[in-house]
């Protein structure tokens, strides 16, 4: 179920009976952001989440893997997350050229 609406303030209802619209969102807004910049001030910064450790690497294997990905990338073989590397193309020729023969050979035969 929805959280029921706050009641509007006094002034700002007073201000909509008025017929002044834009003066009672003016209202509402300056309530807004006292409320919004009170509610900041009591919060402490010991309940905000704690920031997560980062994990410990030995000075090689970032070497390691620096040196292959540069090479990769050079060679044209850097994958995005999620990419599957393509297959070799020369199997997907001969396939071709094999099937190609194999249809014309059935072909001459009749």
């Amino acid at each position: 179920m929805a959280k029921p609406a706050e009641p509007l303030l006094p002034e700002v209802l007073a201000a909509f009976q008025r017929g002044e619209p834009i003066g009672a969102i003016k209202l509402l807004i300056a309530e807004r952001v006292r409320a919004t910049s009170a509610s900041k001030a009591s919060v402490k910064p010991s309940s905000q989440a704690p920031t997560k450790p980062k994990p410990a690497s030995s000075a090689n294997s970032s070497k390691a893997f620096t040196a292959a990905t540069v090479q990769s990338i050079a060679e044209g073989r850097a994958l995005s997350p999620g990419e599957v590397p393509r297959s070799s193309s020369t199997f997907w020729a001969w396939a071709v050229v094999a099937l190609l023969g194999y249809l014309a050979l059935g072909l001459a035969r009749g």
